[in-house]
């Protein structure tokens, strides 16, 4: 198995306080991993560096093998735009749009063509269970379909890993079992996944469990 995501020596400081201890990690195409901990424990912090939506003080993230320059702002944005896909706890759909035109817009900005970006809006729809609902617009959804969208709009530019900040945060029992067998089909499918979670539970289901506390992996546990 190759390595699709790597941190080495990571460590972030804000103010005096160190949220990031030098964190070293890998994580190998093709795997589902999630990262436990307490909350302050520094897991969300993690994911976020190495979703590039933050910098580390200190330390190297190297994505697809391309070593992280987190100074050229630009390039940073391209890279994560074709390489990540994004599942956060509050979904963040647009609520002027359809669930069709969430999905479809991350395409169009990265110059496909309207039309091919709504028929792979359809078609990841579909695959994520809402057929029939490409037209409604978030207010007319559950907070389970919403979020449902939410994941069809991270595949939409084929990423080559989902980052999932407790995806399951904000639902009930039956939506989250609904949205953990998504994702778990989507590795089965061999999309990489590293998902934060406080739910054991749902951690137990993944490859690999992370546990953080203080701002370090201080376990790891495999899972199967």
């Amino acid at each position: 198995m190759n390595v699709i995501l790597r941190a080495e020596r990571v460590k972030k400081r804000i103010k005096d306080e160190e949220i990031l201890k030098g964190i070293d990690v890998k994580i190998y195409r093709g795997e589902f991993v999630s990262i436990t901990g307490a909350s302050g424990s520094g897991k969300s912090s993690l994911l976020y560096i190495l979703g590039l939506l933050d910098t580390p003080t200190e330390g190297n993230v190297y994505l697809d093998e391309i070593k992280i320059d987190f100074k050229k702002q630009n390039e940073l944005a391209v890279l994560r735009n074709r390489k990540v896909g994004f599942v956060f706890q509050f979904h963040y759909l647009l609520p002027e749009f359809t669930a069709l035109e969430n999905v479809a817009i991350p395409m169009i900005k990265m110059g496909k063509s309207v039309k091919d970006s709504k028929e792979r809006a359809k078609e990841l729809l579909e695959r994520v269970g809402l057929a029939g609902k490409e037209n409604r617009k978030p207010y007319q959804l559950s907070g389970g379909e919403q979020q449902r969208v939410a994941i069809a709009r991270a595949l939409a530019n084929n990423p080559a890993i989902i980052l999932a900040d407790e995806p399951t945060g904000n639902l009930d029992s039956k939506n989250t079992e609904v949205v953990m067998n998504i994702l778990l089909n989507l590795n089965r499918e061999g999309t990489t996944i590293l998902m934060v979670t406080h739910e054991q539970e749902l951690a137990k289901k993944t490859d690999r469990t992370l546990e953080m506390k203080d701002g370090q992996i201080v376990k790891i546990l495999k899972n199967h």
